[in-house]
């Protein structure tokens, strides 16, 4: 799927951070750069340069549960988030600036609305406040 965003997105580059359990069988596009695993400071710092988001999970039993720190990484910083339909991030499908996609989709389309969107001030704040590890405690009823 990166590979096809990549060929219909020429113009813009990919940046994957982390590490990478399988190498493509084929030739990547020059326009999709692979870095190396960092620390956390050093992701925050490169996301801070990133126009979008991008949480491209595989669809299989392992991820059907998962709940990518990567997205509230991403909104806290006031970033669109462009995902592929796996776990919670397909009970994301109508939220602001989330925009998930599969090999069907015209990624074009979908990067041209994503590249354009953006967040207020307030909306950042307000995600930021609903989404702190004490707010998310707060809500999950564990103590009185």
């Amino acid at each position: 799927m990166v590979i096809l965003l990549a060929r219909q997105n020429p113009a813009v580059l990919l940046r994957l951070i982390g590490p990478v359990h399988q190498l493509s069988s084929g030739s990547l596009p020059e326009h999709i750069e692979l870095c190396p695993p960092c620390s956390y400071a050093e992701a925050i710092q490169a996301i801070q340069g990133f126009s979008v988001g991008l949480i491209p999970f595989k669809q299989n039993v392992l991820t059907a549960s998962v709940d990518p720190i990567k997205y509230y990484e991403y909104r806290a910083l006031g970033l669109p988030v462009i995902s592929t339909l796996f776990g919670e991030m397909a009970n994301r499908q109508h939220e602001p600036g989330v925009f998930l996609v599969d090999e069907r989709h015209d990624f074009d389309r979908v990067v041209g609305v994503a590249l354009t969107f953006r967040f207020k001030a307030d909306e950042i704040e307000a995600f930021r406040r609903a989404n702190s590890w004490q707010a998310r405690f707060d809500a999950s009823g564990i103590l009185p």
